[in-house]
């Protein structure tokens, strides 16, 4: 059982990291500093450097929040999908989180974007989203060799799904009335298309 310092700590980093992703989402990335997150939170800014040395560990620290709900929520989902409901279920468990996760997609989304290293690269890129495209992956290459999506490169559709969700992020940050059910029905009537074995192809073997 945690102490009261430890549990007041954990308490404390809890509130700093959700004011940091509340500034983000109002006021942009580059306005979410240090001194307004200790405005927020109602403490001084050196409250806020006690528990995060630097602003940069404080992004850190929403972004590894946002992502381990990311996980947790759409890794669940995916668990298990038959190779034939892959796409459809990837695709619906993005949108679901994105309807019940809009700030904190949108935080990420500004991250994304607005965190540089000091050579100014973007912190996040391409390696970031590696694990979740190779299981993308994987699943799209399992429903293949099981005969229950047609013939496709499977790195080309993870891709293009990843990046179709991207666009409706961004749609969504502009258009907080979008139609998430819509948009979610044209996603996976395209990409199912695009996958699904012909009805008239032979079944596998044991199928």
């Amino acid at each position: 059982m945690p102490t009261p310092a430890t549990f007041t700590a954990t308490a404390r980093r809890t509130q700093l990291i959700g004011c940091t992703l509340d500034a983000i989402v109002e006021l942009g990335y580059q306005r979410a500093t240090v001194a307004e997150v200790a405005k927020r939170a109602g403490v001084s800014k050196g409250v806020v450097t006690y528990h995060f040395a630097a602003r940069d560990d404080l992004i850190r620290a929403v972004a590894a929040d946002v992502f381990a709900s990311i996980a947790a929520a759409v890794g669940t989902r995916l668990a298990g999908a038959a190779p034939e409901a892959f796409v459809e279920t990837y695709i619906s468990a993005w949108v679901d989180y994105y309807r019940t996760h809009r700030r904190p997609m949108l935080a990420i989304a500004a991250i994304w974007t607005g965190f540089r290293d000091p050579d100014g690269r973007p912190y996040f890129g391409v390696a970031t989203l590696a694990e979740e495209l190779a299981g993308v992956e994987a699943a799209l290459a399992r429903g293949q060799a099981e005969g229950r999506l047609r013939a496709f490169d499977p790195k080309v559709v993870a891709v293009s799904m990843k990046g179709a969700l991207d666009g409706l992020l961004g749609q969504l940050a502009a258009d907080p009335d979008l139609d998430l059910d819509d948009y979610a029905a044209e996603l996976i009537g395209l990409f199912d298309r695009a996958t699904r074995a012909d009805p008239s192809s032979p079944s596998p073997p044991g199928a």
